[in-house]
């Protein structure tokens, strides 16, 4: 099959790896997958020969026409080389300009829907994409059945929808023939909380920055929280909550880096914590990648009851599952689980067993396999 998969993501974003992921995976399997993906003008940085970069505009608010009206100058070439069965865009996407051209060609078109809109004026933007998406589109794919349901209700959305959640690789998240760069020699006697990622959205990174204000006297020397991938412009703000809290010693705050080195950070840590408010209806439909990624790599996990985490939850216990972001439910939690070193053998175990059965991108790539093989069947006869 021959799939064109487009994305106003850049490349410099953590969470493309979900694009690059599923694409090398589908590839293993066969099939030929041209994605397409943006970066910034003026941005030389290293690049992904196997994906196809367009030029795009640092403003929000006029990135994506400019997106489109190039993917609306450059379709002839991605039609030619790629010839696709299908093609696959983003939810906020449905709207530009090169929409209406592909659908001339009579090729199936599938919208991809990741997560539900934060910010009001995004909202509105979002609503629109969808209530259009039901004349122009003849698939969807959505990341929880939470956020499908969703769909269906708000939206009216019907026919078939498919589920494809975050998946990890258990190549580049493993433990075994890794180089530890220590982030900070002085931890290494430490028992080492870690939470990387973006700040921002009620993330519950203040809450767990305060848990560690809540610890038994007794640990606060020998617990500390590590914060990775913290942009610049946000660091102060956390900082200044560790201020507050008197924690300054207990949180180290730093900055975004590659990717490719998040294991390394994973393999110093001791557990990870996925502080996501579940009472946040954003939140609830997510399927956070970090999670997968520190259970691949065996670490147990304090994770909020995000409908998600329950159903990982209930695959095994490889880790605490809180009902609250709260910062007295995390100190409890993080306690619990410095105590409970001895069993972190067989938590490893369970975590890493729940990823290799049921989150490799091989196995995601499977399922979205069978869902565009169905699409492009149905449209053709």
């Amino acid at each position: 099959m021959n799939i064109l998969w487009i994305n106003k993501i850049t490349d410099a974003e953590y969470w493309r790896t979900t694009q690059l992921g599923l694409t090398a995976a589908l590839r293993k399997k066969g099939h030929n997958v041209m994605l397409v993906m943006t970066r910034h003008i003026g941005d030389y940085s290293r690049t992904d020969e196997s994906i196809v970069y367009l030029p795009t505009l640092p403003s929000s608010l006029l990135s994506g026409l400019f997106f489109g009206l190039l993917l609306t100058f450059y379709f002839p070439l991605f039609i030619r080389k790629n010839k696709p069965d299908v093609i696959i865009i983003d939810g906020t996407s449905v709207w530009l300009p090169f929409v209406l051209t592909f659908k001339l060609l009579n090729i199936p078109l599938v919208l991809d829907i990741r997560t539900l809109p934060i910010q009001k004026t995004r909202a509105v933007a979002f609503d629109f994409c969808l209530h259009l998406s039901k004349y122009v589109t003849d698939g969807l794919t959505t990341i929880t059945p939470e956020l499908e349901d969703i769909l269906r209700k708000k939206y009216g959305l019907k026919g078939s929808i498919g589920i494809w959640p975050s998946g990890v690789s258990l190549e580049d998240f493993s433990i075994t023939s890794l180089q530890k760069e220590s982030f900070n020699p002085t931890y290494s006697q430490s028992f080492v909380v870690m939470h990387h990622g973006s700040h921002g959205n009620s993330r519950g990174m203040e809450e767990a920055i305060q848990a560690m204000a809540v610890l038994d006297d007794s640990l606060k020397n020998k617990i500390k929280l590590v914060l990775i991938g913290i942009r610049e412009k946000n660091q102060e703000a956390l900082l200044r909550i560790c201020r507050e809290a008197g924690v300054t010693d207990q949180v180290a705050i730093l900055p975004r880096v590659a990717y490719e080195q998040i294991p390394s950070y994973i393999a110093q840590s001791d557990i990870g914590i996925i502080p996501l408010p579940p009472e946040k209806e954003w939140w609830r439909v997510s399927v956070p990648l970090k999670t997968l990624e520190y259970m691949a790599m065996g670490k147990p996990v304090i994770a909020t009851s995000i409908p998600f985490h329950q159903r990982l939850f209930e695959k095994g216990e490889c880790g605490i599952l809180v009902h609250a972001s709260n910062p007295e439910i995390f100190a409890h939690a993080i306690t619990e689980l410095y105590h409970s070193r001895k069993h972190f053998d067989e938590m490893a175990k369970i975590a890493r067993d729940i990823i290799e059965t049921h989150y490799t991108w091989d196995s995601i790539a499977t399922d979205v396999e069978k869902y565009l093989s169905t699409i492009v069947r149905n449209f053709r006869t």
